[in-house]
């Protein structure tokens, strides 16, 4: 009997659910990245439909250890038309699946190594649409186990927080790390934690700044050549925290 491979799902429904989640966050983390140092891999191609405008959103990111592709697109024709047009595409390829996410329309399947996903969501007079290439299936790769310890690694925790993202991207000559997390603490009390945990890691603070009325900080480290931003801010009736580290390479 074969091995399930990392992050196999029970349902091809699920797949593209669980890819078109981790694609979300990564086009957050990821709209301004350059990708010039980037490991190299063959990715899978997946085309955009006739006639539509494309551009490329990420030529590699590793979005909670999992490496990923994503380009968007947008075209004039209708959903309808461009679901049509990707559901011949996909016809042969195995676990296709399509799903409706909110708004927006998800098609997927898996395409060796990669599970593939197509994201499409109506605008007036356009069709924007993304497509997303992530690398679930990696032989020999890390176990689902292995790849959770490792997301979020590394950096201190407050009591109760969760990781929502790890994100790894790479600028000429530096690599980027983005990590989130939520949790139900203060701002202050956030920062309180993360000042110690940071200083006791090594890390020297440079700028300790808390703006509108004590629901958002910023606060700046550097540790050697290294430096790291965090922004805490609350937002209904949740704390989030956001660091963002460059390393020279």
């Amino acid at each position: 009997m074969n091995a399930a491979p990392p992050f196999a799902l029970q349902h091809a429904s699920q797949r593209i659910r669980v890819a078109a989640f981790i694609g979300a966050v990564a086009l957050w983390l990821a709209a301004t990245a350059s990708w010039a140092a980037a490991p190299q891999r063959d990715w899978p191609l997946v085309p955009p439909p006739p006639d539509a405008r494309s551009y490329w959103i990420a030529q590699y990111i590793e979005q909670n250890t999992v490496p990923m592709q994503i380009r968007g697109f947008e075209t004039d024709a209708s959903v309808a038309e461009v679901v049509r047009w990707y559901e011949t595409w996909f016809k042969d390829k195995v676990g296709y699946a399509a799903s409706q996410v909110g708004e927006v329309r998800v098609l997927g399947a898996r395409m060796g190594i990669y599970q593939v996903t197509v994201q499409l969501r109506g605008t007036p007079g356009k069709t924007l649409g993304r497509l997303a290439s992530a690398a679930l299936y990696e032989e020999g790769g890390p176990s689902e186990q292995e790849r959770t310890e490792r997301i979020g690694k590394g950096f201190p925790r407050p009591p109760g927080s969760q990781v929502v993202s790890d994100t790894l991207s790479f600028d000429p000559g530096q690599r980027n790390r983005t990590i989130m997390l939520t949790n139900g603490m203060s701002v202050e009390t956030n920062g309180l934690y993360l000042r110690e945990r940071m200083v006791l890691l090594g890390w020297a603070l440079l700028q300790d700044r808390t703006v509108e009325a004590g629901t958002r900080s910023a606060l700046v480290f550097r540790r050697g050549t290294e430096e790291m931003v965090v922004t805490i801010a609350r937002q209904e009736g949740s704390c989030f925290v956001v660091a963002s580290q460059t390393t020279p390479e």
